[in-house]
C-alpha cells in the first residue's frame, strides 16, 4: 500500500510540475506579446511596403479590435515555446532525479524548442504573409524562416547555459559595477539570456528579410538584386529585432525561468 501512495505522490507531483510549466509559459507570453508583435509588423510593413513607423502606429490604433485580436496567434508561438523548454526541464528533473527549477540544456530541449517554435512561427509568417499579399508563401521562404528560428532558438535555449560559466572568467567581471552583475550563476545565467538571442539577430536578420523579400516579389529576379534590398534594410531592421527578441527571448526567458523557479518552490 505505502508503494501505491508513494507512485501516487509521484504522478501528483509530476503534473504539478508540468502545470506550472504552463502556467510560467503563460505568463511570460502575455508579458512580451504585446511590444514583440508591434515590433514584427514595423519591420514587416517596412521590408514589404516601405512603410514608415507611423504609418504603421497610426493604422494600429484606427483598428483596436483587429490589433487586440492580431495578438493571439504570436501568443500561442511563445506559449507554445517556453511551454516545451519547461516541460524537457521538468522532464529531465524526473527521469535523473533532479530539483525541477534547474534549467537544462540537452540536444533533445533544442530538438523540440527548435521545431515548435519553427513549426508555429513559420504558421504565423505564412498567415500575416498570405493577408499582406494574397498569395502563397514560396517554400524557399518556409526554409529560410525555418532557420531563422534555429539560429535565434539555439541562442536563446543552450548558448546562454553554455556561456555563462565563461563570464566570469571574462577580465571586466571584476571591475564594478561588473563585478555584482557576474558574481553568481544565476546572475551570470540572466546576463547570457538577455545577451546572446539579441546577439543572434546579427546572423538572423539577413535571412529574415530575404524570406520576406521572397513573399513580396515572388517573380524571378537576380540574387545581386535581393541582395541588394537586404542590405537596404538590415541596418533598419537588425536593431529593430534586437528590440524585439529581447522581450520575447531575453526578458520573456528570463521571467519563464524566474516565473517557474518561484512556482516550483511552492510545489515541491
Amino acid at each position: 500500500m505505502a508503494e501505491v501512495m508513494s507512485v501516487r505522490e509521484q504522478q501528483r507531483c509530476t503534473w504539478e510540475y508540468f502545470a506550472v510549466d504552463l502556467a510560467a509559459a503563460a505568463f511570460a507570453s502575455a508579458l512580451v506579446t504585446p511590444w514583440v508583435t508591434a515590433i514584427d509588423k514595423i519591420v514587416f510593413n517596412k521590408a514589404t511596403t516601405g512603410a514608415s513607423v507611423m504609418s504603421s502606429v497610426r493604422k494600429w490604433t484606427s483598428k483596436p479590435k483587429a490589433t487586440f485580436a492580431s495578438l493571439f496567434i504570436p501568443f500561442l508561438v511563445y506559449f507554445g515555446t517556453y511551454a516545451t523548454a519547461n516541460l524537457f526541464d521538468s522532464f529531465n528533473a524526473i527521469q535523473h532525479d533532479l530539483d525541477p527549477s534547474i534549467v537544462c540544456s540537452t540536444p533533445a530541449k533544442f530538438a523540440a524548442t527548435t521545431t515548435v517554435s519553427s513549426s508555429l512561427c513559420i504558421f504565423k509568417d505564412a498567415y500575416f504573409s498570405r493577408m499582406a499579399s494574397g498569395s502563397p508563401v514560396p517554400l524557399l521562404s518556409y526554409a529560410l524562416f525555418s532557420l531563422r528560428d534555429a539560429v535565434t532558438i539555439y541562442a536563446s535555449f543552450n548558448l546562454p547555459n553554455m556561456l555563462a560559466p565563461k563570464l566570469a572568467e571574462f577580465p571586466f567581471s571584476s571591475i564594478t559595477p561588473f563585478a555584482e552583475i557576474f558574481k553568481s550563476d544565476e546572475s551570470r545565467l540572466k546576463m547570457a539570456q538577455l545577451f546572446m538571442p539579441a546577439a543572434s539577430q546579427i546572423v538572423s536578420t539577413p535571412i529574415h528579410l530575404l524570406g520576406l523579400d521572397l513573399c513580396a516579389r515572388q517573380s524571378w529576379m537576380p540574387i545581386r538584386e535581393r541582395l541588394s534590398v537586404i542590405r537596404q534594410y538590415t541596418s533598419f531592421a537588425a536593431p529593430l529585432r534586437m528590440m524585439r527578441v529581447l522581450p520575447s527571448f531575453g526578458i520573456g526567458s528570463v521571467a519563464n525561468t524566474g516565473f517557474r523557479k518561484s512556482m516550483m518552490t511552492q510545489v515541491m
